[in-house]
C-alpha cells in the first residue's frame, strides 16, 4: 500500500455528536486492529490525511496523537507515523459484556474451542461463588479461545445448573455463552466482580495456549450476577497478553 493512500472508510459525519478526530481516530485504529494496514506500514501525512478525509491537520494530529499514547502507531522524527505491532486493549473485564461480544464489536474473529462442557457437582471455590448448596449441580466448561487466530484464553466457567437446564447439551464451539443465556435463558448479567493476578501456567496450559516456557498469563477470576442479584457465572480465565491488554474504565 502506498503511504498516500488509506483504506475505504465511511466518511465522517460532520453531523453527529462525536468530534472529528474521535471519527477519524476510530477509523484508523479500526483498519489497524482488522490487519487493513501492516505493522511496520508508514502512514499518509497530516496533510494527506486532511485532504482526503476533508478534515484539518490539527484534527489529524490529536487524533494521531492519540494512538501514539495508546501504542497503535509511533513516530520517527523527520520520517512519519508507522503501525506499531498490533497490541489491542480488551475492555471486557470493566463491563458486563462477555469476552466474545466485546471482541466482536471491535471487528475482531473470535473462535472458540470447547476441550469439556458436562453436569457435575461444584468445586468447593464455585459453591461458594455461586452460592449452591451440597445438592445443587452447576453446567462447568473449559474453553480455548482465540482471537485473529490467535491463541488468547484458557477459560473454566461454572453455570447454576437450576437456572440453565439443558446447557450441557447445547453446542458452544464458536458461540458467545452471554448470549446463549440471553436469548435461550432469559439470563441478563447486571454486574460482575472480577479479581486479576499474575500466575506461571503449568505444562498443560503453557501445550494448549502455545506458550514460550518462561510467558506468564494474567489470571481473571469473575463471578457475574443477574438482575435479581443471585449469582449466575463463575469463571476463572487464563489470559495471554503478549499482544494485547486489559483496559479498565473507572467512574466516581
Amino acid at each position: 500500500m502506498s503511504p498516500t493512500t488509506f483504506p475505504a472508510v465511511p466518511a465522517l459525519d460532520r453531523n453527529a455528536s462525536a468530534p472529528l478526530w474521535t471519527q477519524f481516530r476510530d477509523a484508523l485504529r479500526g483498519s489497524i486492529l482488522r490487519g487493513e494496514l501492516a505493522v511496520g506500514e508508514k502512514l499518509p501525512t497530516e496533510a494527506e490525511f486532511g485532504e482526503q478525509f476533508g478534515i484539518s491537520r490539527i484534527v489529524v494530529r490529536e487524533a494521531l496523537g492519540d494512538l501514539v499514547r495508546t501504542g497503535l502507531i509511533y513516530k520517527i522524527k523527520g520520517q512519519g507515523a508507522f503501525v506499531s505491532a498490533r497490541e489491542r486493549d480488551e475492555d471486557f473485564v470493566s463491563t458486563v459484556l462477555g469476552f466474545s461480544d466485546e471482541m466482536e464489536r471491535k471487528g475482531l474473529s473470535v473462535r472458540t474451542q470447547v476441550l469439556s462442557q458436562e453436569l457435575r457437582a461444584p468445586t468447593e471455590a464455585e459453591a461458594r461463588a455461586l452460592e449452591l448448596g451440597p445438592q445443587d449441580q452447576v453446567v462447568a466448561l473449559r474453553r480455548l479461545r482465540s482471537v485473529d487466530n490467535e491463541l488468547r484464553l484458557l477459560v473454566q466457567t461454572a453455570v447454576p445448573a437450576d437456572l440453565a437446564p439443558g446447557l450441557h447439551r447445547i453446542r458452544l464451539e464458536n458461540r458467545s455463552l452471554y448470549d446463549v443465556l440471553r436469548r435461550q435463558y432469559g439470563l441478563r448479567i447486571s454486574r460482575a466482580e472480577r479479581w486479576i493476578d499474575a500466575v506461571i501456567p503449568d505444562v498443560s496450559t503453557r501445550e494448549l495456549l502455545e506458550l514460550d516456557a518462561h510467558e506468564p498469563l494474567l489470571r481473571i477470576e469473575s463471578i457475574a450476577y443477574g438482575v435479581n442479584g443471585r449469582p449466575l457465572e463463575h469463571y476463572q480465565a487464563q489470559h495471554r497478553c503478549r499482544s494485547s491488554r486489559l483496559h479498565v474504565k473507572t467512574t466516581t
